[in-house]
């Protein structure tokens, strides 16, 4: 069982950053924000970043109706140091899609298969036709409701990443 409890336990005492894959989309625009919203019922701030830009108007609409805040990694680089805590969500290091950030990746969380394997102290690499699939899940099994923002948001991704329920969906898609 992945237990959110032992990730937010791995983030106490440094800056934390919940990294996207560059160019982010709904899915890992939710992810990021569902498991911000998360990890904060257990004492642990953090910030949403990404390299690139938002291109998508999907991706700009979620943002604005959820009220999400998410940094543009040049505006975060130079307060960013090695001992940063990064928590990579909808993406994998070495994946070949996100920028190689400042700080120690201790976790991953995503849906995509692995083609090149890191050692993460907490990880969750599931199949999933969405990666805030997995993030529904946590709020599921940790017994916390999210925010009626947090629920769009999950739904929004899951819905956009999965094309309305009719590529890649998994029964966990569904279930959540």
């Amino acid at each position: 069982m992945h237990d959110i409890k032992k990730l937010a336990r791995l983030c106490q005492e440094h800056p934390v950053y919940i990294q996207t894959h560059n160019f982010p989309d709904p899915d890992a625009i939710a992810s990021a924000y569902g498991l911000q919203k998360l990890l904060r019922i257990y004492g642990v701030e953090s910030e949403l970043c990404y390299d690139g830009r938002i291109d998508q108007l999907s991706a700009s609409k979620l943002l604005d109706t959820c009220h999400i805040r998410m940094f543009p990694y040049e505006n975060l680089v130079k307060d960013m140091r090695e001992t940063d805590k990064i928590i990579c969500v909808d993406m994998q290091k070495y994946g070949g899609n996100a920028t190689d950030l400042t700080g120690d990746e201790i976790a991953c969380i995503d849906h995509h298969p692995t083609f090149v394997p890191v050692e993460y102290q907490y990880q969750d690499i599931r199949i999933t036709g969405a990666c805030a699939t997995l993030i529904a899940e946590y709020y599921a099994l940790s017994g916390n409701t999210p925010d009626s923002d947090t629920a769009t948001a999950l739904l929004y991704g899951i819905k956009m990443d999965t094309l309305q329920f009719t590529r890649g969906v998994t029964d966990l898609d569904i279930k959540m």
